[in-house]
């Protein structure tokens, strides 16, 4: 081979390479694992579906800080579940069944397991979680107090010395499962449910913390991750140092999900993706507001900044039909329990349900309506957390994450949705050959029309087959697809706009395989 061919190839797989670096993006799954009733061979589901390949960190959820004999808070996880529960070989990831004998079993053993059939996934330990933080404020408030749950954590999670209870621990035993830690404490200075204790200091301690994880992990491998779990909604970014913070985490996990639900006087979105000029809510939260709060006044890079989607819904009960249930008033005096939770695994069928199937073009986000017995339904759906990854990449954010990857059904559609940035795509047609071609058109923008550089240009169109359905919609900018909708009504958006004048178009399939294009139109996008 002579060495110009030589270089070509080299410089060929050099692009190509550094291409795949480029584009990867973090998929964090959130598994929910012992502190619910979720069936027990999820992660063999995983493996079988594909989704482990396709999800880069698995947070295991949750260790909670906890008192020892000695007072001491400590990070303890629930041991049976953890690692002391005999795996048969149907419910092991590789098929074969824990020994009673061996030091290290249960959903520990099968998170290792895992990972050595997937080498490029991880795992962190995510410590605290709603319900989970009452005793973060105390263990983070003297230097002495957080040396001890640092190095507990280390010790315990990462040199894999688990307590010996029941047969299971012991030195090293869960060495190799864990590669690092995320933060979740809910919430400093506030507080979460009732008993979580804190202080006015909780910022600043919380800081201290971090500073002292990086610090402790650092020396024992500078790969070791770190991150850590905030709130979404920005009015309560006060919470957080994040200049300091930002120096210690490998990124921030943006719980941008629980927008509105429990204590909320009206119903509204639990993880909208725009914020809404409907929303009575005064700061109308929103992934993107979350985001660009982050980048624009906080100065967090980008590529330390991972917004979450909710693989659940948060369900509201007697609700008025007004507006098909969406920001309709919310009776807590009526006795019931209004709030209700549902995985996505549960509801998916109901989406498709054009009588109870809403969409909100403003939020970008979908909700069910049940007249017959007044839910309404908030969540994440393919087409929400298709347009959310596309956001991440438009923002060169670093990732996404969820909550929780309990919640996907057993073919792993939302973790493909987002692998793909695309909805499950349409291949079932039933060809006619009077068939009559569907009709597209864009509602929205206008012809000719200006938005700002970095603008989120919704794009609303109206669809309609003579003859049977339209069931896909492609959208183009300056000839490029940028994603397509297989849900009416077929909206989509094109995420941070760059300057210049561009021509949209789309494009509307129907169930015969016919497709039509809508005319053309031209936007300005005009610099800052």
């Amino acid at each position: 081979m002579n060495l110009k061919i030589q270089y070509l190839l080299f410089s060929t797989l050099f692009i190509l390479t550094s291409a795949a670096i480029a584009q990867k993006k973090e998929i964090i799954a959130y598994y929910a694992g012992p502190h619910r009733n979720y069936h027990e061979n999820l992660l063999k589901t995983l493996d079988k579906n594909g989704s482990a390949d396709k999800i880069t960190i698995i947070c295991y959820a949750f260790a909670f800080p906890l008192p020892d004999s000695s007072g001491n808070i400590v990070p303890k996880v629930r041991p049976y579940p953890a690692y002391q529960q005999i795996y048969s070989s149907e419910m092991s990831v590789d098929g074969v069944a824990d020994n009673p004998k061996q030091p290290l079993r249960g959903i520990f053993n099968q998170l290792k397991k895992l990972k050595a059939r997937h080498p490029n996934l991880k795992v962190e330990l995510s410590v605290g979680g709603w319900g989970g933080s009452t005793y973060f404020s105390d263990l983070a408030l003297t230097p002495e107090s957080r040396e001890k749950f640092v190095d507990t954590c280390i010790d315990m999670y990462i040199k894999g010395n688990l307590p010996i209870e029941d047969g299971a621990g012991g030195v090293g035993s869960a060495k190799g499962v864990f590669d690092g830690f995320d933060i979740d404490w809910e919430f400093p200075i506030s507080g979460g449910p009732e008993g979580t204790h804190y202080n006015p200091n909780d910022r600043e301690n919380m800081s201290a913390l971090f500073a002292l994880f990086r610090k402790k992990m650092d020396a024992i491998n500078p790969d070791l991750l770190l991150t850590a779990a905030i709130s979404g909604r920005v009015w309560e970014f006060w919470k957080y140092n994040f200049d300091e913070d930002k120096k210690n985490l490998d990124w921030f996990n943006v719980m941008t999900y629980d927008f509105h639900g429990f204590g909320d006087s009206v119903t509204g979105h639990n993880t909208n993706l725009l914020s809404s000029p409907d929303d009575p809510d005064p700061y109308k939260e929103s992934y993107d507001h979350a985001v660009k709060y982050l980048i624009d006044t906080a100065g967090i890079s980008s590529s330390k900044i991972v917004p979450g989607a909710a693989f659940y819904a948060r369900i509201w009960r007697n609700i008025d039909s007004t507006n098909y249930g969406l920001y309709q008033p919310v009776d807590y005096n009526s006795g019931e329990d209004l709030i209700g939770y549902s995985h996505f695994e549960y509801f998916s069928d109901k989406i498709l349900n054009d009588n109870q199937s809403h969409w909100d073009n403003l939020a970008m986000a979908p909700w069910l309506y049940n007249p017959e017995d007044k839910t309404f339904w908030s969540f994440d759906d393919t087409r929400s957390i298709a347009l959310k990854q596309r956001y991440v990449d438009a923002y060169n954010l670093r990732g996404v994450m969820f909550w929780a990857v309990n919640g996907d059904d057993s073919a792993g559609t939302l973790v493909n949705t987002i692998y793909n940035k695309n909805m499950p795509d349409v291949y079932s047609f039933k060809p006619k050959s009077d068939n009559i071609l569907p009709e597209i058109k864009i509602i929205e923008p206008a012809d000719n029309s200006s938005k700002t550089e970095g603008s989120n240009v919704r794009i609303v169109t109206s669809a309609k087959d003579p003859d049977g359905n339209v069931v896909k919609v492609e959208f183009f900018v300056d000839g490029k697809s940028i994603g397509y909708n297989t849900v009416a009504p077929f909206d989509w958006v094109w995420f941070n706009a760059n300057s210049g004048k561009h021509q949209i178009k789309t494009v509307a399939f129907d169930n015969s395989g016919g497709k039509s294009a809508s005319s053309s139109l031209e936007i300005n996008i005009i610099n800052k």
